[in-house]
């Protein structure tokens, strides 16, 4: 799919959950994608060190296939990874074609479908965004994935 279409596709999707003010028919499609396309590659994805570190690796460069240029990790560890992202991302352009606040549509409508994919390689696993370092209100998106007791 072209950055275009991508953009567009996020646009309505945002859209439509903003006039119901219901994002679950965003996080069921980005689960049941994100779902799908780890059991189709789960037995290829060899990916080494802790399940953190798997986590990562697997939700930005397999699955988002985010150029590791654009990330910068700011702690690592084997409990913990903090990082942050300036990628080109469809839904901030669309939240901001859309004068939409992506604190919001990106907390209500793409965190869920995230957390369930990285459940899958440890349901002790959380993901979560800084939601006071996210673009565009700051210069990047901080993100992190923890292994919780």
């Amino acid at each position: 799919m072209s950055d275009v279409a991508n953009v567009v596709r996020n646009i309505e999707r945002i859209t439509i959950a903003k006039c119901s003010g219901n994002y679950d028919k965003i996080n069921q499609h980005l689960t049941q994608k994100k779902i799908a396309w780890y059991e189709q590659n789960k037995n290829s994805l060899n990916v080494k060190g802790t399940d953190v570190r798997k986590a990562y690796e697997i939700l930005l460069f397999r699955y988002m296939k985010i150029n590791p240029k654009d990330i910068k990790v700011m702690h690592e560890d084997d409990n913990k990874i903090v990082w942050r992202s300036y990628n080109w991302c469809p839904v901030l352009e669309a939240a901001k074609r859309l004068g939409a606040d992506t604190r919001e549509v990106c907390s209500k409508g793409w965190e869920e479908s995230n957390q369930k994919l990285i459940e899958l390689i440890n349901p002790r696993l959380k993901f979560s965004r800084n939601y006071l370092n996210l673009r565009p209100y700051g210069k990047y998106c901080e993100e992190q994935i923890e292994l919780v007791e």
